[in-house]
């Protein structure tokens, strides 16, 4: 019951007062804005390791000689995603036998 009054209170409070109202909104939607990038970058940084993921699975299978249509039916990739894998991978090795 405590707590009930104390939300009454701060209730009450906070309507009596427009400036104290207009800084809790703000500060609210601070907090609400907040979490919305953190969950935004969250999300992005789940998508970008999961594509990180697709494309070293199939550098590695690249590695092994599998077949491209089988890479990406496991990968989920595009052939020419792929493709642009193999050519990357390939130029790598070039540079470094340069060395």
């Amino acid at each position: 019951m405590t707590n009930h009054k104390n939300g009454d209170e701060i209730l009450e409070y906070l309507a009596g007062d427009e400036g104290t109202k207009r800084l809790a909104y703000l500060r609210e939607k601070a907090i609400r804005d907040e979490q919305a990038a953190i969950a935004g970058a969250t999300r992005r940084g789940r998508e970008e390791g999961i594509q990180t993921n697709k494309i070293e699975t199939a550098k590695k299978m690249l590695a092994k000689n599998v077949d491209i249509d089988f890479i990406s039916e496991i990968t989920g990739l595009t052939k020419e995603e792929i493709e642009n894998i193999k050519k990357i991978c390939k130029n790598n090795n070039l540079n470094k036998s340069n060395l």
